[in-house]
């Protein structure tokens, strides 16, 4: 189901469209929350609903597109606002790194993930937010300054300061760049 079908529905209050919609993008929504809240089924569940609650509250705001990419940002914007109000860290998943079946380059790749935590952890919490999903989860610079209440030259310097440190780490660590 498309978002030409479904978003007309939606905005003229069809509970039914939220049902199909919910039947339709229900697992693409929760694999989205458990990518980031690995091993928190309960609070992906939750979520989830959540997240369709606010496509429901704000459905005069929808606009025909790509339905299954704006949910995809409201989840991941949900569960980074449940990891910083918890006051967790936002995960880089390792095994999503690398998936090499030779031995030696999965070694070879998780050094390098080591490295990448490494440089990672070097920066403040709110920067290393902003990588992680400027760079890992593919926000724009935009959408992260907005998410994270930054304004956008700001993100724009950490960013830069994020990559300055892990030239700098991967370089220590025998990488030439």
């Amino acid at each position: 189901m498309g978002g030409r079908e479904i978003v007309p529905r939606l905005k003229r209050g069809d509970i039914k469209a939220l049902e199909q919609l919910m039947d339709s993008y229900g697992r693409y929504v929760y694999s989205v929350l458990a990518r980031i809240l690995r091993g928190r089924s309960c609070d992906c569940e939750e979520l989830t609903q959540d997240v369709f609650v606010a496509v429901w509250n704000n459905r005069s705001e929808l606009r025909e597109g790509n339905l299954k990419a704006y949910l995809g940002a409201i989840a991941r914007n949900r569960a980074f606002n449940f990891l910083r109000s918890a006051k967790e860290e936002l995960p880089l998943e390792e095994d999503l790194l690398f998936s090499g079946e030779d031995p030696m380059e999965a070694a070879e790749q998780a050094d390098t993930a080591a490295l990448l935590n490494e440089a990672l952890q070097q920066l403040e919490p709110k920067q290393r937010e902003l990588f992680v999903r400027h760079y890992y989860y593919g926000e724009t610079v935009k959408e992260a300054a907005e998410e994270m209440k930054l304004n956008f030259s700001t993100a724009k310097t950490w960013l830069s300061r994020g990559r300055e440190k892990l030239k700098e780490t991967l370089e220590k660590g025998g990488y030439s760049l």
